[in-house]
């Protein structure tokens, strides 16, 4: 008997009424549907004119904590075309209504290319996270239907594109780059929670993982790694015509007959059988579409395709793995304009090579070579030059000679897979397809160390490891004339920078890094942590390598493009003194002279907001000891960055527009001030003490209500003893630990004697806490749980005391220093450092803060006392007025904030008048308390009609599974949007307002 769609629909109802009215049912609700479900497609299949023997259901456990496998994968004539997931009957068909565990899961597989929902009422299709058509439902319960339950409209349609679905190839690489992304993300995913389960195959793959080439790499780590290592290798085998269809064994054994590294990554992570298994859902989903890809068409053999392909992957897989990395890749404008500088002063007569880069004498290294676009520049400047000087037919022996003194070291297989694609291409159109050189291209960390090649390692893996030890030969035994590059950026990067940061105990080779650490003498060992920054490390390593390790070869050129902090930084100051003692030369371009956080059309970097520089630093064989280098400094303009680019070209080593610099080893990078600038006093020429706030090390001990903090306390007190630590988050050796006992506590607050395993008391009750600028939170005041709590803050604080935080780098929007009343927190200022300024340095306000020296002064000059409250209130007055940071935001990018002091005493008293009032409104109601000058105890409130309220229909859920994920606004209604909730009557102004970027009502979120 034929099947129809309504028998085959009857015969589907008339089983799940069965298994769910099942009195002894066993299992999840959901699991009642597979076995009809299975039924029911392929019933469904024939009616499309497939046979039922071509259609393959593979059927998964039903294991609750998977989030990245569906129930079922399906293949038609062994080809897969999709997958199916089941809900329970009564939860809809619509995941992006999902709440929980479902919702975490549809935020997995929504990355998947076909897609069937079904919870036996409703069904719909989505295709790569978008849904087909419309959801298909029917009229009946199938819960009590039966075999009356009867076909929905559309239900056959929606299985036949279902089963006919074939991957569409990409026609760009941006389009590339999000499929790929997509897929990625959804194998990474997947090996996580196979190596939570257990899987032996990843738990050994990971060891030798970190053996060979990451030895701090947590599971995640190695789960990113492998996931990105997989995808490009995979892209790799596509761009060499390599078919995936037969098999990842055959591709990475194909692929490695043409790129040995690439394809030993590829067979060394995919080689055992059960790896596939377990990671089906993501691998064969990736083998599918990535075989459709037309290399060739998506290319059109233009290696500038892929310019930006890795980072707008990374944009789409994990933008916070983005940031965390510097994943920012180099416009080409900079990029050539930078090859173009350092050629230009290898023919300058300092170093007197004419042919520039195309010398034979020149070695250049990328350490971070990303996508390959600083050697694709130096490639084609070399080929412009030798074509220039000796004609057309000169560059292909041009172009082999110089990939003999071309190296490039990356850490990351994607962006390295890229790189060898972009390099390769240009190299064959430069040499008419005829290379005779290999690329010097190595998978290696360039700040690992030099001397460690490791033992004997199993022959699979010997490509990989030889492009490590290579790489480290280089680092050890070649001069090297030409660092350049982006390198990355990444601060609070403690323990990232590899030997140069750590050097080698075993060896007693001391750490490259320690050479820039600030002496103590000159006081300014709390700013010297911003040296563990990722660029720090790099720019340590072009210099040891060229400056230092190679005495009778210790002449070349650095040219960084980075983020330019420590052009002017406090904590960079021996960095700065040891650059111009060892350099004869020194430029610096000002690529951000709008300021940290300008419009994104005016950035060099569009997703990078900080400000940015180009340096040059060099070293002639004429450089004369004990003489500083001549540093000259270049801005350029203001406004989109299409005009940066266009004055980029316009700059010379020898044009007139560079500035000279400050004098003295240690001085910024920067011009002298000009103008009544440089005449006034900084903040620190008024006080006696200026520290740190508290760094708690763990943020666990914070929180917006006491509930909250005792809540963690207990978990973490009534947690196995092998997991205390993990909750406690340590920070290694010196740090506080949960068996570390502390002998004395902050001042204020009680001994506790036992350490916080032994502890079985309540938590030492919370105080309020100035976590941020306008942000007032809890913390535990417990010594043994913080860092680093500055004991002087909590030995002075009162109810009268006042802080003054500021920030570490130039402000540039609104207050230039804030207030609080309440202990603060290190980062207080806006979350990026500074430091804290109390009024008084005892509890009982007996002993100002401010120089008395300074006070008498004043006092003397106005003919009148002049109290220490009135002059903390002066500098609210005029430093915490936007109109200040505004007037003077040029002056303040060389660091230190100065006060302008007025001879009107008029004036002055306007200022402390409007200053009481600012620290008033920022100690909300705290301090500066005069009710006959509108200044009440209390919360400052608006008038009532003004006020932010909350409407009926406004109410703000509060549920777990409801809190909602973001915040917005909404500025025709003046609503502030939390989640399905809102907030009436919100000004702009108020939403917009920030702190140095900062954005204020967005911190009260986070």
């Amino acid at each position: 008997m034929s099947i129809t769609l309504q028998s085959a629909i009857a015969t589907f109802g008339k089983a799940v009424k069965e298994k769910l009215s099942n009195p002894v049912m066993t299992g999840q609700p959901e699991d009642q549907l597979r076995a009809p479900f299975e039924t029911l497609l392929l019933d469904l299949a024939e009616l499309c004119q497939i046979k039922r023997d071509d259609v393959t259901a593979v059927g998964e456990s039903a294991l609750t904590e998977l989030k990245t496998r569906p129930d079922y994968s399906v293949t038609v004539r062994n080809a897969l075309v999709g997958f199916v997931e089941l809900k329970a009957p009564g939860k809809g068909a619509n995941p992006k209504r999902f709440k929980g565990h479902d919702k975490a899961q549809w935020q997995k597989l929504q990355t998947l290319p076909n897609l069937i929902y079904s919870d036996g009422n409703s069904f719909s299709l989505w295709q790569n996270g978008e849904l087909v058509g419309s959801i298909v439902s029917f009229d009946e319960d199938i819960e009590t239907a039966g075999k009356n339950l009867t076909p929905p409209q559309g239900l056959l349609d929606l299985f036949q594109s279902f089963f006919l679905w074939e991957p569409i190839p990409p026609t760009n690489a941006q389009e590339l780059a999000r499929i790929t992304a997509n897929l990625c993300r959804l194998l990474r995913d997947e090996v996580v929670e196979q190596m939570a389960l257990g899987s032996e195959a990843l738990t050994s793959l990971a060891e030798d993982w970190r053996n060979l080439l990451f030895p701090d790499a947590t599971d995640e780590k190695f789960a990113d790694g492998y996931a990105q290592a997989v995808t490009f290798g995979l892209l790799m085998a596509r761009a060499k015509n390599i078919e995936l269809a037969t098999g990842l064994d055959r591709a990475a054994r194909d692929l490695k007959s043409v790129n040995s590294l690439m394809g030993t990554a590829l067979r060394l992570l995919t080689d055992n059988l059960d790896d596939e298994a377990i990671l089906k859902t993501s691998l064969n989903s990736l083998v599918r579409v990535l075989d459709a890809v037309d290399w060739e068409q998506i290319s059109k053999g233009d290696p500038e395709t892929w310019l930006y392909f890795y980072e707008d992957f990374l944009e789409v897989y994990d933008n916070k793995l983005r940031k965390e990395t510097g994943s920012y890749y180099t416009p080409p404008a900079v990029v050539e304009n930078m090859v173009r500088l350092v050629d230009e002063l290898l023919k300058d007569p300092s170093f007197g090579l004419q042919e520039g880069l195309a010398s034979s004498a020149v070695t250049v290294v990328d350490p971070a070579t990303g996508t390959g676009t600083y050697m694709l520049a130096v490639l084609k400047k070399i080929a412009e030059s030798v074509s220039d000087d000796y004609g057309e037919g000169s560059v292909t022996s041009a172009i082999n000679a110089a990939l003999k003194r071309l190296i490039a070291f990356e850490l990351q297989l994607g962006p390295f897979t890229v790189a060898q694609l972009r390099i390769l291409a240009e190299v064959l159109e430069l040499t008419n397809g005829s290379p005779t050189e290999s690329l010097r291209m190595f998978v290696t960390d360039t700040l690992g160390d030099p001397e460690d090649d490791q033992g004997w390692i199993p022959q699979m893996f010997a490509p990989i490891a030889e492009s490590r030890r290579a790489a480290n030969q280089i680092k050890r035994e070649e001069p090297v004339t030409v660092v350049i590059g982006n390198p990355p950026y990444k601060d609070k990067a403690k323990g990232r920078g590899g030997w140069v940061e750590s050097g080698n105990p075993q060896t007693d080779t001391p750490a490259p890094l320690d050479d820039w650490q600030p002496p103590k003498n000159w006081k300014i060992g709390t700013h010297a942590k911003h040296l563990r920054n990722l660029y720090i490390y790099f720019w340590r390593w072009a210099t040891w390598k060229v400056f230092d390790h190679h005495p009778e070869n210790n002449s070349g050129i650095i040219c960084f493009i980075t983020v330019a902090g420590f052009i002017a930084g406090p904590g960079f100051q021996r960095m700065r003194q040891y650059l111009r003692e060892t350099c004869d030369n020194i430029w610096v371009i000002d690529c951000s002279p709008d300021g940290h956080q300008p419009g994104v059309n005016t950035r060099i970097f569009q997703g990078v907001q900080q400000p940015i520089c180009i340096v040059l630093a060099s070293r002639s064989k004429k450089k004369q000891d004990g003489r500083l280098a001549q540093v000259k400094f270049q801005a350029l303009p203001l406004g989109a960055r299409e005009d940066k680019f266009a004055a980029l070209d316009r700059i010379t080593l020898s044009g007139d527009a560079w500035e000279d610099c400050m004098e003295g080893s240690r001085a910024p990078f920067l011009p002298e001030s000009e103008g009544k600038w440089s005449t006034y006093p900084t903040l620190n020429d008024f006080f006696n003490y200026d520290g740190s706030g508290v760094m708690p090390g763990r943020t666990w001990v914070i929180a917006p209500d006491i509930e909250s903090l005792d809540k963690r306390w207990q978990a973490l007190q009534n947690a196995p003893i092998d997991k205390k630590e993990e909750l406690f988050h340590p920070h290694g050796s010196g740090d506080r630990t949960v068996a570390k006992k502390i002998s004395d506590s902050l001042a204020g607050q009680p001994q506790r004697n036992l350490s916080v395993a032994e502890d079985k008391n309540d938590v030492v009750t919370p105080v309020k806490y100035g976590y941020r600028s306008f942000d007032r939170q809890w913390i535990i005041p417990d010594k043994r749980l913080i860092n680093r709590p500055n004991p002087k803050l909590w030995e002075w604080h009162s109810d009268n005391q006042i802080y003054l935080a500021t920030p570490d780098r130039p402000p540039t929007d609104n207050c230039a220093v804030t207030y609080m009343s309440l202990i603060p927190d290190l980062n207080s200022y806006n979350g990026r450092g500074g430091r804290i300024i109390p009024l008084w340095q005892t509890a009982d306000c007996s002993d100002s803060n401010v120089k008395q020296a300074f006070l008498d002064f004043l006092s003397n000059f106005y003919e009148g006392e002049i109290a220490t409250e009135d002059f903390f209130a002066y500098i609210a007055g005029v430093v915490a007025n936007p109109a200040y940071t505004e007037r003077f935001q040029e002056d303040l990018q060389t660091p230190g904030i100065r006060v302008p002091l007025t001879a009107d005493l008029k004036l002055f008293q306007e200022a402390v008048s409007l200053g009481k009032r600012v620290i008033w409104l920022h100690t909300f109601g705290d301090r500066m308390i005069d009710a006959s000058a509108d200044r009440p105890a209390g919360n400052p409130r608006l008038p009532k009609e003004e006020r932010p309220t909350i409407p009926r229909d406004g109410t703000i859920p509060n549920t777990p599974e409801e809190m909602p994920d973001d915040i917005g606004y909404d500025a025709s209604k003046r609503r502030l949007l939390v989640g399905s909730g809102f907030v009436e009557n919100v000004p702009p102004e108020v939403w917009h307002y920030n702190v140095s970027g900062k954005q204020i009502v967005k911190q009260w979120f986070v």
